[in-house]
């Protein structure tokens, strides 16, 4: 019941604070799938896929570390919560960010043609892993954040050129890398300190 408290009250805390973001990224979702009606379905998954995982990998970046949930962020730190349950609640903040754009972006694509319901599950398996991926990049630095932001995007680009294969096997993949990184991000949370930046700063003003 507790670790179950926790994790609504980490979502409605950030989604609430999100919501301008969440809006946006719905409607340009909903907006590009619009302007792609009448493409196939092979454009229309790269074209979810380019705005599902910037919508992702954007909330990312933007959930740990940039200062936009900062007293959120030592409230969360300072709770008596594991690394990997604090993972788990804080990375479902991007994923529903994601997920909801792309289920814009395919309402309104349904209404001008039929969806096949693989290009749905495929493209949000593929978004979800690439922002999962991308929640590295908020606890890194410098090079570091860069390289966890290429990650994402390689995830993103990876699963397009899976989407050939059959679906069972691009879906297992995005699953296994998302599982993985959730797990690599929590490993890294119960290790984070926020504080170090901060340190090694003053330690360059002294010398």
């Amino acid at each position: 019941m507790t670790r179950g408290a926790a994790t609504v009250a980490i979502l409605r805390a950030r989604l609430h604070k999100e919501a301008r973001v969440l809006i946006l990224g719905i409607g340009a979702c909903a907006l590009l799938a619009y302007l792609q009606r009448y493409d196939g379905v092979p454009l229309q998954i790269a074209g979810s896929l380019v705005f599902g995982s910037l919508s992702g990998i954007s909330a990312s970046l933007i959930a740990r570390g940039s200062g936009r949930f900062g007293e959120i962020d030592l409230c969360e730190l300072s709770a008596p919560l594991y690394g990997r349950e604090l993972a788990r609640a804080t990375a479902l903040v991007p994923c529903i960010l994601a997920s909801a754009a792309l289920s814009a972006y395919w309402t309104v694509a349904a209404i001008y043609a039929h969806v096949p319901a693989g290009a749905l599950v495929l493209s949000i398996a593929i978004v979800n892993a690439a922002t999962l991926v991308a929640l590295r990049a908020g606890l890194a630095s410098g090079w570091h954040k860069a390289l966890w932001v290429a990650a994402a995007c390689a995830v993103a680009g990876g699963g397009y050129a899976l989407s050939k294969a059959p679906i069972a096997v691009a879906i297992g993949a995005c699953v296994l890398v998302g599982f993985l990184a959730l797990r690599q991000y929590g490993e890294a949370l119960a290790r984070y300190d926020p504080l170090d930046g901060l340190y090694r700063r003053r330690g360059r003003e002294l010398l």
